[in-house]
């Protein structure tokens, strides 16, 4: 996950099947800290969250306005 000006790494990750259940569960993800980031009122809040495979390749990358309500995503 990338924060402004710095970069997050999740050392554990998950397994799943295919890279549509690891963007579900990016986006749920996503959609908890972007919320925390809100509720904090967050100096480097969350900008993308990136999706490796098993050898670190990026397969996905999502930004995190991807993750709002369309109402506000403009």
């Amino acid at each position: 996950m990338k924060r402004a000006k710095r970069r997050l790494l999740d050392d554990e990750g998950i397994d799943v099947p295919d890279l549509e259940e690891a963007r579900k569960g990016a986006l749920i993800s996503a959609r908890e800290i972007v919320a925390d980031n809100i509720k904090s009122g967050a100096i480097a809040p969350l900008v993308t969250v990136v999706i490796t495979d098993d050898s670190g390749q990026v397969v996905m990358t999502i930004s995190a306005k991807d993750v709002l309500p369309e109402p506000l995503k403009h």
